[in-house]
């Protein structure tokens, strides 16, 4: 054996044995991973224009009317336009443009466009000067619905109950006295307002008075 031969040998067994005993070259070692984190841009979400300002509601003043047109006459807790209870029939018939029936002292009544209207004073029915107590309007013809003294919701003579009831959902149901068709009644710091049907469904009378009872007919009505 040729020592070329030899040589060639003895490298190659060098190689094996480097091999075996794990002493070969290590591996290169891996580029690192860059890890790009994205963040979304936030999207502004859509606005929608504001909501415009309810109109606001025109008050209305029991105390703006005009005593020759009934039609602007207001129903309140203080009374059926120029009727006014607390007042005396002084001051009344001062304001209304006709002169009143006295169907018996301490009570007047007129009558306009088909209504009559009462004024009833209180303790002393022979004193003009005594306040009065109460103000009536009944329809004797047939009212048309929208005409009339209305109260601020609109509910005047000719109005349903059913519409009495939706606008004042606080009208306490009263019975009639006697038989009487049931009476719808408002109620504030003494004042009452009664809203009668006498059984047709229809507003056929409205009282205002200091009594919480429902007052009967008065000079038949």
């Amino acid at each position: 054996m040729t020592s070329l031969h030899r040589t060639a040998l003895a490298a190659i067994a060098l190689g094996v044995l480097l091999a075996a005993s794990g002493c070969s070259a290590p591996a290169p070692t891996p580029e690192p991973t860059v890890t790009v984190t994205v963040t979304p841009t936030a999207t502004a979400s859509p606005t929608s224009d504001p909501a415009p300002a309810p109109e606001p509601t025109a008050e209305v003043d029991p105390n703006a009317y005009v005593a020759s047109d009934t039609s602007t006459w207001v129903v309140s807790f203080a009374g059926i336009g120029p009727l006014v209870v607390g007042d005396t029939f002084e001051v009344v018939q001062a304001d209304v443009p006709a002169a009143p029936v006295i169907c018996r002292p301490g009570v007047d009544t007129w009558t306009f466009g088909g209504v009559g209207y009462t004024l009833v004073s209180g303790i002393d029915e022979q004193n003009p000067a005594a306040p009065v107590t109460l103000v009536r309007m009944v329809a004797i013809d047939t009212v048309q619905p929208g005409t009339g003294p209305r109260t601020v919701e609109g509910i005047g003579l000719g109005s349903t109950v059913a519409e009495l009831q939706a606008a004042r959902p606080d009208a306490v149901a009263t019975p009639g006295q006697q038989g009487q068709p049931a009476a719808y009644q408002l109620f504030s710091d003494g004042r009452v307002v009664t809203f009668q049907d006498s059984g047709t469904g229809t507003i056929q009378m409205i009282t205002v008075s200091s009594s919480t009872g429902v007052v009967g007919d008065i000079c038949g009505a």
